[in-house]
């Protein structure tokens, strides 16, 4: 049981070193169209999740509050290896 676990750990580590193919620019122009409002600023992270691990790039769009916390939030999540749209999460 143990090796198997070994064994599948080493598996994610290997198949999970791919670099992306999309590039952080390029998330962001893909990302743009997604969002319905002028953002006052945005902010890019890179992810991987699932097993095997796949590369996400998640980009956060959204514009502040005067006296704290956020007005309005909109998350685009984008395949770091196909460029595609995946998820859309916004909030008001």
């Amino acid at each position: 049981m143990v090796a198997l676990l070994a064994i599948g750990l080493v598996l994610v580590k290997v198949l999970g070193r791919n670099t992306p193919s999309v590039s952080k620019n390029e998330a962001l122009e893909i990302s743009r169209p997604h969002i319905d409002f002028v953002p006052q600023e945005h902010q890019i992270r890179f992810i991987r999740r699932g097993i095997p691990p796949r590369g996400y790039w998640l980009v956060s769009y959204y514009i502040r509050k005067q006296e704290g916390g956020y007005k309005r939030v909109t998350v685009v999540v984008v395949d770091a290896t196909t460029g595609k749209v995946t998820e859309v999460r916004r909030s008001a």
